[in-house]
Order: C-alpha cells, then structure tokens, then sequence
C-alpha cells in the first residue's frame, strides 16, 4: 500500500510534466515530427441538413431528436419539456388507483404486506407477498388449477394499470380463450410488485400466471405498462423463466396488438415446457439430430 508522502510525491511529478509540457501546436508551425499524428486537426465536416427530412425523423419517435441547443445548453422550450415530463413521471409514481377500480372490472381486490404506499416504495419485499387477509380471500374466492391466471397490480405506476386496462384486459382474455386456455377469476393487488404473482400462481395452483403492472416510469412515460408471464410459477421463481412484454400503452405497444402478443406467447411457453430461456433452447430432437 503507497504512502502518504510517496503518493504526493508521485502527484507533483504528474503535475511537474503536465505543467513542463510544449504547447500543442499544428504541424504547420512546428517542424517536429512527433507531433504530426496527433496535433493535426480535424477535418471540418459540412453540415447538410433536410429539414423536412429532419421533421420526419423527430415526428417518428418520441425520443429526444434534434433539440437544438444554445452554447452548451438546451433551448428553453427543450428545458420546459424535460422538467414536465420529469413531473409526469413523478406524479406517476406517487398515482392511487380509484377504490372502486377491482369492482369495476370483476377482479378480486387484494393486497399485498405494504401498509402504504411509502412502505411500498422503500421495502420492495413486502409488495411480492400477499397480506393475510388477502391471502385467505383469493383462497376463498380465486379459481384453482386454471391454465392461467390473469392479475393487476397498480406498480410503480397506478396511473399506468388504470389507464391502458380498460382496452388490455378485455383483449387479453378474448386473446387467451382464442388459444383454448382455461381462465382463473382475475385478481387486482394493491402495492404490488411483479413477484406477488408467484405466491398467487402457488396458491391457486395454476399452471401459469400473467401480471399487468405499471412500470417504473421514464420522462413522459408514466402510462407505460408491462405484461410479465410465469409459467408453472413458484415462490421466488428466478426471473430467467418468465417473459416481459413492456410499454404497453398507445404511443409504445398498443394494448390490443400486446394482448394478441402475449396470448401467442403464452402458447409458445406451454408448447415449450417453460418461459423465459427455456423458449431460446434448442428442440431436444434437433439437438440429437444435429449432433448425430
């Protein structure tokens, strides 16, 4: 380990050189050739901008494109935009679902060991369990061994399940009974995490189980939802077995187009044996084949 004084000294050689070094300078007013390399100056690139072909770009994403700047700085109006959307997601986190909501949609109201929404915020853990009551209510209530149980959970964007449900959900189950799945009575949890699914698949005894849950929002982006399935789910089941389908919402996936996605998926999953890696391995007849 250096010590103090051998590290100061070593500090004031570094220094000493910097500080003793020759201007840099181009090869036009220097005859030394060491310098040719890296004092050469760049070559100027000429600009030539399209400016409809420019609008087409930014008018394609809404990703931040061609923001334009003034000195080292954002324009103002880029400035505004980015305060606002950072409010957006902001106020996204902190969303509440309407009380009514599980009734509204013929779900199972539950909730997880999260007293409130600031104990869910900092204890992650408590919102992938469910609390005891609720425990015994999907016990009394939930469909047992279905191919697949459907759940809400608000997430780190309530405003998120609120407002890309009334289109997802309704799809989603026409999509799933499309592939001749079973269907479980669909489950609401408050202050969950997308781990809660584990214990209510286990618990249910489902052969898999799909959660709708608020992603953590971006700028702007506080309506984002994302569709996590798990297939014959267990406690603390390792995220490489399940599938995530994210930003469901109109400017990103539509809702639509997402439920006819995870439906597929989750033929795909049942064919398979397994989510996750498991869709990515090869066929084991193909492997002996190939081997052969």
């Amino acid at each position: 380990m250096i010590d103090k004084a051998a590290l100061e000294a070593l500090v004031r050689e570094v220094v000493s050189e910097t500080l003793q070094r020759p201007a840099r300078v181009t090869p036009s007013s220097s005859s030394d050739p060491a310098c040719e390399d890296h004092c050469t100056p760049p070559k100027r690139i000429e600009r030539r901008e399209d400016p409809a072909e420019v609008r087409r770009v930014i008018e394609a994403s809404p990703a931040r494109l061609a923001q334009g700047r003034v000195g080292t700085r954002y324009t103002t109006a880029a400035y505004i935009q980015l305060r606002a959307e950072h409010a957006i997601a902001l106020d996204a986190v902190d969303s509440r679902v309407p009380d009514d909501f599980a009734t509204k949609y013929g779900l199972i109201p539950l909730a997880t060991r999260a007293k409130d929404h600031e104990q869910y915020l900092l204890h992650p853990d408590l919102g992938r369990r469910l609390d005891e009551p609720s425990r015994e209510r999907l016990l009394k209530e939930g469909t047992r061994g279905a191919d697949v149980v459907v759940i809400v959970g608000d997430g780190l964007s309530a405003l998120a399940a609120e407002h890309q449900c009334p289109v997802l959900l309704p799809a989603l189950n026409a999509a799933l009974s499309a592939q001749r799945f079973t269907l479980g009575k669909p489950c609401f949890v408050r202050h969950a995490r997308i781990g809660v699914q584990d214990e209510i698949g286990v618990l249910l005894q489902a052969r898999a189980t799909i959660v709708l849950v608020g992603e953590r929002p971006g700028l702007g982006t506080g309506d984002s939802l994302s569709i996590y399935t798990a297939f014959s789910p267990r406690l603390n089941q390792d995220n490489a077995e399940k599938n995530c389908i994210s930003n469901v919402r109109e400017m990103g996936f539509p809702p639509k187009e997402a439920a006819g996605e995870c439906a597929k998926l989750m033929r795909r999953t049942f064919d398979a044996g397994g989510g996750g890696v498991n869709l990515v391995r090869p066929v084991p007849d193909l492997a002996r084949r190939s081997s052969g």
